[in-house]
């Protein structure tokens, strides 16, 4: 019994150093989970996340534009883990966060993008959250995605005071709307899906 223990234990610990290498050179939860090449666009006007003028400075704030296949329409969504994620834009590298020069936590607080883009700084983490749009009696009822800070807990809003998103509506935080059918409705919902255009 001792002597067929001998020949098992270097087995048994090659096993054990094969797995701990395995576990340095894996690829990590985070960038498993990236996702890369998003356009968000609004439901309410049709327009899409843009850095204004494709500026590359930090500070530089977002609005909403047409379709016009520039890379600063672009997102990389970066894993942070437990359900958060960044939002990078990939013509500056940058990422979407609140504007902390006008405070954290008003309603009307800018979306600016910031070379700071490690996990765990909340103002710009985001999450995905769902409300419901009523049917209307020429719509059927729709599910639609809200953007989540984590910091404040309010979402990303187009401003626009009647609730009718237009082109360069600046993007802001608000308090999250409940239903689809809420007067700023159409500020908050989104489409968030992959690029429609070539690589640029």
């Amino acid at each position: 019994m001792r002597r067929r223990f001998r020949k098992v234990a270097p087995f048994g610990a090659a096993v054990a150093m094969m797995v701990s290498l395995l576990a340095v050179i894996a690829p990590t939860p985070a960038y498993a989970a990236d996702t890369l090449r998003q356009e968000i666009i609004n439901v309410g006007g049709g327009g899409l996340a843009d850095v204004m003028w494709a500026s590359q400075d930090p500070f530089a704030g977002v609005f909403l534009w047409g379709n016009n296949s520039s890379a600063s329409q672009e997102f990389d969504l970066l894993d942070s883990g437990g359900g958060f994620f960044r939002i990078r834009a990939r013509h500056s590298g940058q990422c979407l966060m609140l504007d902390w020069r006008s405070g954290y936590q008003a309603n009307g607080t800018a979306i600016i993008q910031y070379p700071h883009c490690d996990p765990g700084y909340a103002p710009a983490e985001w999450s995905i959250g769902w409300v419901l749009k009523p049917a209307d009696g020429i719509w059927a009822a729709e599910w639609h995605k809200i953007l989540k800070n984590r910091h404040s807990g309010r979402c990303l809003d187009a401003a626009a005071p009647n609730g009718q998103p237009v082109l360069q509506a600046r993007l802001q935080q608000w308090d999250c709307i409940t239903a689809g059918n809420q007067w700023n409705s159409r500020n908050q919902m989104w489409f968030v899906q992959g690029a429609s255009s070539p690589p640029r």
